[in-house]
């Protein structure tokens, strides 16, 4: 397959680029300076600064649609410098109603040194901006006075109940009658005209006719001053009934008509009169195509400013996307095996330098660290160099050299349980790892150090190795917040991510495998459990088997043993549920021991008193692993009912010392136990875990026979065999390495 280089990356800065873009226009909304009811605290402003004037001017200017370069670098300048007591904007000052629109209009609008009022149109209620203009600016509909003139704001986007508004105008009207000048401000003009401008449509004015009839009858039968609205491209100057319309459109946004212009209207108000000038804005060309061409530019790069970041946002998710799609579709895979091509070929003999990453080892008891020690050992004894990258203990020290401990970070210790965090961020880990010219790299874990192993081998091009040991889910109740998030997201992501950049998984059993192949991991899966070391396991007439026999066994018939961690996803109050119900419902005499320490042995204590299990059920505390075996070779049946395991090494374990095993039924157990050869498995039901026990306890001809099953079915799972198995998948994975 043909690859495409440096794709992955570009599409990690691209959503890198992404983020900071969305962040940007988060912080933007959130913590960038807000405004509120601007028109209010406007008006009050004034009402202070003309009480006391015999003349007033205002100018008011429509159509501003966001504008930069007209509106912000033009007309503003012109306002500063006429001086107007305060500045009205007669709707469509935004380009629609998007909150960042908003925004930027503010920010056009304290560059004005007169107090400003917004009037609401069509544009301020588009995408939803209805609510934002009440926010940001007031009512849509309101009032006020100014010496002897009075100002009426009428709201003609529709929002507005049409019999409520006839109601509310005529009531504005009745009390303005007092002010010798009456203004009205309005987005729609209350009469019928031709928008002629190209990008114009012919609904411009208010459509209902009977409405815009009884406008104009109220507004001439009050003697209104001026009606001054928007809408429209340019300007349009009539009388109706005495009344003055100014339909003005001039203040940003595209001029397409070549009659067109862009302006504002100039009000002058003194006991004299009433004066309108409109201020015209220079073209740069006098041609008219040319005036088209150029408002349709500015209008462009004023869109373009206000939008900027949405649009680089835009591109980036089509980049994005189009990435994405070229990959999956015009990027050519094979998903067979190339048979023309020349296999490399490599001693599989040769000794490899292998460095492995661990969170936790011994002298922690647990299954990932008895693991590693079996496989490194195992590897050793094939003539391979292993070095183990695992955490430093308080007061303990190695006999071998081939463990490089690391400092902790932080130790963290909950009743008795320690797991050592180590500090990944020493420069001594990278330090150590460049003196040894390693092969390959096996982590234990989709975390921590684990993912330091993982970066140390791809900067230096070695193929990475992850045994998937541990079912994280069940390890959520340690998490102290968000744990049901946890258990059922994040676990499952850390691990198919995790995966997903090694060259190699190594699952325990077909359980696990299916278990990685169901939450999307592709990379190829090879299944090796942990071997059993069966050299050190005594022969029933040792002395140490003897012995635990004579302490625990004593006068009764059945010795029950479970080795597990004293925690809360062992599953071990079911298995004390299964031991009361055994000794309710059996005449056999018998005692149970559990070997293991942990962080729930005072409630499990607590547990045993609560259900009088103290004369049958023992906590041992914990064991050297040589000792464990004396102990499965004295039992007559192996108990477990864990349910947190991804290959229940200890079902491997207790089977290598002739111990029948019951187990309940999970992803670790179902591979190995067949039920009646070498043991059973069941439900997590009680009294069914129970009462295959104590049918084993019972027929000792079928736990003779199934012993000998167990003993047979584990020597297939030899720590030799193992390593054996591990090493070729080393070498397979370098060769795989050097082709790509």
């Amino acid at each position: 397959m043909k690859k495409v280089p440096n794709l992955k990356r570009y599409i990690y800065i691209d959503i890198l680029f992404l983020f900071i873009l969305i962040l940007i226009k988060a912080y933007i909304y959130f913590f960038e300076a807000d405004f509120q009811h601007m028109n209010i605290r406007n008006i009050d402003a004034i009402k202070t600064k003309t009480e006391n004037k015999q003349s007033i001017s205002f100018e008011v200017l429509g159509n501003v649609n966001n504008s930069i370069t007209i509106f912000e670098n033009r007309i503003i300048k012109k306002i500063n410098s006429d001086f107007p007591d305060f500045v009205i904007l007669n709707g469509n000052s935004v380009i629609d109603g998007a909150e960042d629109k908003y925004r930027m209009l503010y920010k056009s609008l304290k560059k004005i040194n007169s107090s400003v009022i917004v009037g609401i149109g069509e544009k301020e209620i588009k995408d939803n901006g209805l609510s934002r203009y009440y926010k940001h600016f007031g009512d849509t509909n309101f009032s006020f006075k100014l010496s002897n003139s009075y100002f009426i704001f009428l709201d003609t986007t529709n929002e507005s109940e049409e019999s409520w508004q006839k109601q509310w105008i005529i009531s504005e009207l009745e009390n303005s009658q007092y002010s010798k000048y009456k203004f009205i401000f309005m987005n729609r003009p209350p009469y019928k005209l031709q928008d002629k401008s190209i990008l114009a449509s012919n609904d411009k004015f208010i459509l209902s006719e009977e409405f815009r009839t009884f406008l104009t009858q109220a507004f001439s039968k009050y003697n209104v001053t001026a009606v001054f609205a928007s809408n429209i491209e340019g300007l349009d100057e009539r009388k109706i009934n005495g009344v003055s319309y100014f339909t003005s459109g001039g203040a940003g946004g595209i001029i397409t008509d070549e009659n067109n212009f862009y302006h504002y209207i100039k009000v002058n108000v003194s006991p004299k009169g009433v004066s309108y000038n409109v201020i015209k804005q220079e073209n740069i060309s006098n041609l008219g195509v040319h005036n088209i061409a150029e408002s349709i530019w500015l209008y462009i790069h004023s869109l373009f400013y206000i939008n900027f970041i949405n649009i680089l946002i835009f591109l980036s998710i089509v980049i994005l996307i189009s990435m994405i799609i070229y990959t999956k579709v015009f990027v050519g895979k094979d998903y067979y095996k190339k048979y023309d091509e020349i296999t490399q070929t490599q001693d599989i003999n040769k000794a490899l330098k292998i460095a492995m990453f661990t969170n936790n080892f011994l002298p922690f008891i647990g299954g990932v660290p008895i693991s590693i020690d079996r496989l490194s050992k195992g590897l050793r004894y094939l003539g391979h160099d292993v070095y183990v990258f695992a955490p430093e203990y308080p007061d303990y020290t190695d006999s071998e050299n081939y463990v490089i401990r690391n400092k902790l970070l932080i130790p963290y210790k909950t009743l008795g349980f320690q797991f050592p965090v180590i500090n990944i961020f020493s420069s001594d880990i990278e330090k150590i790892f460049n003196e040894h010219d390693f092969d390959i790299v096996h982590v234990h874990h989709p975390f921590w150090m684990g993912k330091k192993g993982l970066k140390l081998a791809r900067k230096n091009n070695i193929p990475v190795i992850l045994t998937y040991h541990t079912r994280l889910e069940q390890y959520a109740h340690y998490i102290p917040v968000f744990s049901i998030l946890f258990k059922n997201v994040i676990s499952h992501h850390m691990i198919k991510n995790f995966s997903q950049k090694c060259d190699v998984i190594i699952a325990p059993t077909m359980s696990a495998k299916e278990y990685l192949r169901n939450i999307g991991v592709s990379r190829h899966i090879e299944i090796l459990s942990t071997g059993v070391d069966f050299e050190n396991y005594p022969e029933p007439e040792n002395s140490s088997v003897k012995n635990i026999e004579k302490v625990y066994r004593g006068e009764r018939k059945i010795l029950l043993c479970s080795v597990s961690r004293l925690a809360k996803e062992k599953n071990l109050y079911f298995l004390l549920d299964g031991i009361e119900y055994i000794k309710k419902n059996l005449d056999i005499s018998f005692k149970c021991i559990i070997i293991g320490d942990g962080p729930e042995k005072e409630n499990i204590i607590e547990a045993i008193n609560d259900r009088h299990l103290r004369d049958v059920v023992e906590l041992i505390g914990s064991k050297k692993q040589n000792e464990i075996y004396s102990f499965y070779t004295a039992s007559d049946i192996f108990i477990f009912a864990s349910q947190s395991e991804t290959q229940g090494m200890v079902i491997l374990e207790a089977m290598a010392g002739r111990c029948p095993v019951v187990s309940v039924r999970s992803s670790g157990i179902e591979d190995i136990i067949q039920n009646g050869f070498n043991g059973f498995k069941t439900r997590a039901d009680v009294k069914e875990w129970a009462n295959k026990i104590i049918y084993l306890m019972k027929d000792d001809e079928l736990r003779h026979k199934i012993s000998e099953n167990s003993f047979d079915f584990a020597k297939q799972n030899s720590v030799k065999g193992m390593s054996k198995k591990a090493s070729d998948i080393y070498h397979k994975a370098i060769i795989n390495k050097r082709k790509l």
